[in-house]
């Protein structure tokens, strides 16, 4: 009968054709199965494992392998077989597509505080002042820290809120500090590491906008319509109000009456506005938000 080629199971030490266990070296890398004379080429590390495992199965019965030999042997053709695997699956294993690299942190350096003021209402101290998102990307609106002091004393650290809930580039909101009831002598400003905002902007537009006064309060009034193609979510209304020097002197902050808006559809908005001290507006500036 002709030699025919086959495999050695190597971790049950089988033959693939017929099952046997019993095997003769024929050559150094060369084995055949006593029982179908299937012949077996295998590599320079597996036949030195498959060699002296041979040895050890042919060698005259003197005592009975304790089962802990047995389950030594077991492991260690496993681990023979698997550990070469397992690396040869690490090695192959696909490197990050360039495309999908993590985007850099936003500088909050890029995040400017402007126009700060320090205004008194209703026998409190408050930091008032504009931030602007110069950091080419949609944020959510940064914490600001303030951090006062009477000297060199430490007084306070306070956080500031502001209404709006995210900026795009350009965009600004105004944003408040409450000082600490104890007089301090100065106040050092920090932004923390803005985050990419996570929300899709509704097309949402505003029109037949109008600053109102009723008795001494500002109002800013007027419609909102959603241009897009699904209902938009609650639409937030964003008011600044600005004295004859050009400095921010009166806020607002408000949301649309109807909540969802269909597409196509209008509804009205009323934002009273708090003034932050005395003085005439001359000018009002607003922002018009509603995210998914």
């Amino acid at each position: 009968m002709t030699p025919k080629q086959t495999t050695i199971n190597t971790v049950t030490l089988t033959c693939s054709t017929c099952g046997s266990a019993q095997f003769t070296k024929l050559d150094t890398n060369e084995y055949q199965c006593s029982h179908c004379h299937a012949v077996t080429l295998v590599e320079d590390n597996v036949a030195q494992r498959l060699e002296k495992i041979l040895r050890n199965i042919q060698k005259p019965p003197s005592a009975p392998m304790k089962p802990i030999a047995v389950a030594a042997i077991s492991v260690a053709i496993v681990a023979g077989v698997l550990v070469p695997l397992a690396v040869g699956l690490l090695g192959s294993r696909p490197s990050p597509s360039p495309g999908r690299s993590a985007e850099p942190p936003i500088d909050a350096a890029r995040v400017k505080l402007t126009d700060v003021q320090e205004i008194k209402a209703r026998g409190r101290t408050q930091l008032v002042m504009i931030v602007r998102n110069e950091t080419g990307r949609k944020i959510d609106v940064p914490r600001v820290t303030a951090s006062f002091f009477q000297g060199d004393l430490s007084l306070a650290t306070v956080s500031g809120s502001a209404p709006a809930r995210s900026l795009e580039p350009g965009e600004y909101t105004p944003l408040t500090i409450s000082a600490p009831a104890k007089a301090f002598s100065r106040y050092d400003l920090q932004v923390g590491t803005p985050s990419p905002a996570r929300g899709r902007n509704n097309d949402v537009a505003a029109s037949k906008v109008q600053l109102v006064r009723n008795d001494g309060t500002y109002r800013l009034v007027g419609l909102i319509r959603n241009r897009g193609s699904s209902p938009a979510g609650s639409t937030q209304i964003t008011v600044m109000l600005y004295g004859a020097d050009g400095s921010l002197i009166g806020t607002g902050n408000g949301y649309a009456t109807a909540s969802p808006l269909a597409p196509d559809a209008l509804t009205s908005f009323d934002v009273r506005c708090e003034m932050l001290r005395d003085g005439e507006v001359a000018s009002y500036d607003y922002m018009v938000q509603s995210e998914s």
